[in-house]
């Protein structure tokens, strides 16, 4: 068991609030309210809750948490405040540690809560007020400790000025207690005529004494792990500096040579420096990246000057030399990874079996009751039939009476039709409400999630393991849903502005088919084959990168129609975007991306500008030109967008210019822009009629006539030529 206290915080203060949320954060109270009163055994399991820790994974973290002299585990952080406050001269009455367990052991919760209140006996603190969080999102079991210096009754504070030696002690005392794994540390073990001993380790370095970086430091306390360089100041330095301090070593291999009995390398980092490389657990200097870390940070007793004084200019390590293989490296041994993940396989199966067994007996027990419970399933089938043969009794009995002529005894059968119909609805909902009764009497088999997390719940250390698996595949599965749903984000399509799961819809369009996948997407396409776009409800796309104006412009539409609150285009294709906005504007259809706001604000300019100078040099045209047209002119000066708009809702219609003398057009207003109004006069043609010759003009989608006289517009209904309301 290592022991790591953490270190405070570089500006003096200190938060209870803070730590107590970080080393129960995990923890779900399952069937508990967060004021539960207890002493000293407030513990729950996860139920299926991951957290992000300090290195920004996504894992399951705390799986137990207890309690000691505070009423709950909510209220702890004030209550912790309130009785430091009463000793305002201490300057941290924080006092955080933690304890860590080597990958191959995982102790009980209940051993894990016991030896970390041995820890609190020996630092004089057991009548404190403490929170004791058990976390499992590493391969290290690990608890944080977090107490009060500050004793609740009396107020005064705990000194502790020698609590690593302490602490180091109280943990080979809670091996030997509990039969766990000897850790190196201030004090070890030593067994003399069988019996285990606790005495100082003199040729241990204490890695907590030693200064290390700020970073190393943060990884180990928030993970439970020990960094590379602090794994260095172990044993490695002790050996290294024994090495340097012999008189013996005349030559840079020699160091070499203490430090390649730990797997490590001593290379030149270029500037004057050097580097401490961890190789013991490369196979491929190509694929394999080692850890590296600054000579200075790792061994700070370590100076390249002294020593090229004293042995020359710095050698890298020959090739050649032979040692032995490292009796312990800062590797995890994968002999022993590969045994503790077949001994983690073996539980899971054994779990596994236990549960279909219960599963088995589940369904067993409830086929009984089902069993017993089909008289009352038989008896709704005999309702059903009752029903039916009442039912041909009352039309026998219409089609033997005389008294009524054909016609009465189709009235009379329709009339029976219909009151069977409404009885059968009746029993049929009264039959769903006696099923619905009758299978909440079923016992429930469990599923396998559900029953992992009861077994969890109970404290089984096989249940909790494999819960744990289940909320790091939910984390893995989260993720590549995020990436997914990056992914689309850079395709081209049309989403609804405020993201919504809507369903696909088929809708019978002009000119345009659809066709419904087996993933249950809406793929429409023209009458001529070309893919036009594919509804998969939550966004319109399009499946190709090259998209036609028409195309473009039934989607937009199609859109703006589905979702009423507006559309949102997304796509890498910035040229996509410009053409989207652009038609969605002379369209009328609100696209409320943010980022798009510039471009559609200069777009409308654009058009805005492009109306008025076509306003101002616009001649008009020779009357007795138009007093001898017979035929229907082509369009001659409009905005393409209009008919784009157009051949979007008709592939196959024909553009022609309103002739505005003595003329009337009768049909539908279908599109308009900021010049032009385009009006389905039948047999696919379409008139475009000129805003400025409207005094009113018409709504969109308005039946109407528009009747020319001199140049000028007017509008009427079809049938009684009254005039029509405007905007």
């Amino acid at each position: 068991m290592i022991v790591k206290i953490a270190p405070n915080r570089r500006d003096g203060k200190s938060s209870f609030k803070d730590l107590a949320k970080y080393i129960s954060e995990g923890i779900e109270q399952s069937g508990c309210p967060p004021t539960m009163t207890s002493w000293d055994s407030l513990t729950q399991y996860i139920t299926a809750e991951t957290v992000l820790n300090a290195l920004g994974e996504n894992v399951e973290k705390t799986i137990g948490v207890e309690i000691g002299n505070v009423m709950s585990l909510a209220t702890a952080p004030a209550e912790m405040y309130a009785v430091a406050n009463k000793a305002l001269h201490v300057k941290n009455p924080v006092y955080h540690y933690i304890l860590s367990w080597p990958e191959h052991e995982r102790p009980s919760t209940q051993d894990i809560f016991s030896a970390a209140r041995d820890t609190l006996r020996a630092l004089g603190m057991e009548e404190h007020q403490y929170i004791i969080a058990i976390h499992a999102n590493t391969d290290n079991l690990h608890a944080h400790i977090e107490v009060n210096r500050v004793h609740p009754k009396t107020f005064k504070p705990q000194y502790l000025n020698w609590d690593h030696a302490t602490l180091h002690e109280a943990a080979r005392h809670a091996e030997i207690k509990y039969g766990w794994h000897h850790d190196n540390g201030i004090f070890q073990v030593v067994e003399v005529n069988g019996k285990k001993h606790v005495v100082r380790n003199t040729e241990y370095i204490d890695p907590d004494l030693v200064p290390s970086r700020p970073g190393a430091h943060r990884a180990e306390v928030w993970s439970g792990e020990e960094s590379l360089e602090t794994w260095c100041k172990g044993v490695p330095a002790t050996d290294l500096r024994r090495a340097i301090d012999d008189e013996k070593t005349t030559s840079w291999q020699d160091l070499h040579r203490a430090l390649a009995a730990h797997g490590l390398d001593l290379v030149d980092a270029g500037g004057g420096g050097l580097k401490v490389v961890d190789v013991s657990d490369i196979t491929d200097e190509k694929k394999d990246k080692p850890l590296v870390v600054r000579a200075s940070a790792a061994f700070r007793f370590l100076k390249r000057k002294e020593l090229e004084e004293r042995l020359g200019k710095f050698e890298p390590r020959d090739p050649d030399m032979r040692v032995e293989k490292p009796a312990r490296t800062y590797k995890r041994d994968p002999h022993k990874r590969l045994e503790s993940r077949l001994h983690r396989k073996a539980v899971r199966d054994e779990l596994k079996k236990r549960f279909k067994e219960e599963h088995r007996k589940a369904r067993e027990n409830q086929s009984k009751v089902r069993e017993t419970l089909k008289p009352f399933t038989d008896a709704d089938k005999e309702q059903h039939a009752r029903l039916q043969e009442a039912y041909k009794a009352q039309r026998a009995a219409i089609r033997g009476d005389k008294r009524l002529n054909p016609v009465q005894k189709q009235q009379m059968y329709m009339l029976a039709r219909l009151s069977m119909r409404k009885a059968q609805q009746q029993l049929v909902e009264q039959i769903r409400g006696q099923r619905a009764e009758r299978n909440a009497l079923l016992p429930a088999v469990p599923s396998w999630r559900a029953w992992v997390e009861e077994q969890a719940l109970l404290g089984d250390e096989a249940a909790i393991s494999a819960l744990r698996g289940m909320v790091y595949q939910d984390g893995r599965d989260l993720k590549k849903k995020l990436a997914r749903d990056a992914a689309q984000d850079e395709q081209d399509a049309i989403h609804p502005a405020k993201p919504q799961d809507t369903d696909p819809e088929l809708r019978r369009l002009s000119d345009l088919v659809w066709r419904v996948s087996r993933s249950g997407n809406v793929a429409y396409s023209f009458t001529d084959g070309e893919p036009a776009f594919r509804d998969e409800g939550h966004r319109i796309t399009f499946g190709r990168k090259e998209v036609s104006d028409d195309a473009l412009a039934l989607s937009l539409r199609y859109g703006a129609d589905k979702w009423r609150d507006g559309i949102r285009i997304t796509g890498g294709d910035i040229v996509f975007k410009e053409r989207a906005v652009r038609q969605a504007v002379a369209m009328g259809v609100k696209v409320l991306n943010i980022e798009l706001r510039a471009m559609e604000s200069q777009i409308k300019a654009e058009i805005g500008a492009i109306h008025a100078h076509a306003s101002k040099s616009r001649a008009p045209q020779p009357v007795d030109v138009i007093e001898h047209s017979t035929l229907v002119q082509p369009v001659s000066l409009r905005d393409d967008d209009i008919e784009q708009l157009v051949r979007g809702i008709n592939r196959q219609a024909r553009v022609v210019s309103a002739i505005t003398d003595n003329k009337s057009y009768i049909g539908k207003v279908v599109a308009q822009n900021a010049r032009f109004i385009a009006q389905d006069v039948g047999r696919n043609e379409y008139v475009l009629h000129d805003r400025a010759a409207f005094a009113l003009t018409p709504e969109h989608g308005a039946d109407v006539t528009v009747n020319y006289r001199g140049g000028k517009a007017t509008v009427a209904a079809p049938k009684d030529r009254g005039a029509l309301p405007s905007r």
